[in-house]
């Protein structure tokens, strides 16, 4: 090894062992081997350092999306049904382009539940007290 008084130095697989893993065909050797042999050529001379952007935002930055909520200005308790049909229909005739999420919530004496509905999957979540 390049510099030997490197601590792992001291750490040496017995001749017997060695023998042995070098009889097997797998031949795993222990981890403080193999971080021998890499430390014998670490080839630092051609080390290519790349930055990876893991955020494409900074950690406190949210980012702002948009949504229509065409019901907002309706109370569920007082509102007919076929009011909230025929806004459906009508939002949807003119977003026909645009993607459909669904989401509702509920309370009850029990338990506290949501779900969400997208095009190719439905989510539901229920929790208990």
């Amino acid at each position: 090894m390049s510099v030997s008084k490197r601590p792992i130095n001291q750490l040496t697989l017995p001749v017997g062992l060695r023998r042995l893993y070098d009889a097997r065909p797998s031949r795993i050797l222990p981890l403080c081997e193999r971080v021998k042999m890499l430390l014998d050529d670490p080839d630092l001379t051609n080390v290519k350092i790349k930055s990876v952007d893991l955020f494409c935002f900074p950690p406190l930055d949210i980012p702002q999306f948009s949504f229509l909520n065409p019901f907002s200005g309706f109370d569920k308790s007082e509102t007919a049904p076929v009011v909230f049909q025929q806004l459906f229909l009508y939002h949807r005739s003119r977003y026909s382009s645009f993607i459909p999420i669904f989401t509702d919530g509920w309370k009850s004496a029990g338990h506290v539940g949501c779900a969400m509905s997208f095009p190719s999957d439905t989510q539901s979540y229920r929790l208990h007290n």
